[in-house]
């Protein structure tokens, strides 16, 4: 009777899902496994086993990561602050990039002023515009931060 009484609880606490092979049960065998949603997502996995984000989306999201890479090796690849920049400018503006990528080519220029127009520039191409804060830190000047600042509430 212990052991009826232990099968039931167990059985109360375990979801239904598990419940078909817990204890060795081949009534189910035929039915396929249920998987968790994310699984049935298209797309290739990643290594923590989500699907990858498609290139084609872009929710927030920016680039992904493997175009964003290859951007940031051809704008680096440039020999001179004003190429980088011009560089920067024809990559953004087919390929919207997220706060934290805008802030990562930003410091890919030497001079300060260039930093600056990238920002402006690419503040319309932004996918999470409510995270442009992020970009602050890359401003040596306050006065660089507030003319962002001023050019964004401007708009």
């Amino acid at each position: 009777m212990k052991k009826l009484v232990l099968y039931f609880l167990l059985l109360m606490a375990v979801p239904a899902t598990a419940q078909s092979g817990l204890f060795g049960s081949h009534s189910d065998h035929h039915a396929p496994p249920s998987a968790p949603a994310e699984q049935h997502q298209p797309g290739p996995m990643i290594k923590a086993g989500k699907p990858a984000v498609p290139a084609t989306r872009n929710e927030g999201r920016g680039m992904n990561t493997k175009d964003y890479e290859e951007a940031v090796r051809i704008i680096n690849n440039e020999n001179f602050d004003e190429s980088r920049l011009n560089m920067a400018k024809r990559i953004i503006n087919g390929n919207p990039m997220n706060s934290r990528q805008i802030a990562k080519i930003c410091r890919l220029f030497a001079f300060e002023a260039n930093r600056l127009e990238f920002a402006k520039y690419a503040y319309s191409r932004c996918a999470d515009p409510n995270k442009y804060y992020l970009l602050d830190d890359v401003f040596t000047f306050e006065s660089s931060k507030k003319e962002l600042d001023e050019y964004i509430n401007g708009r």
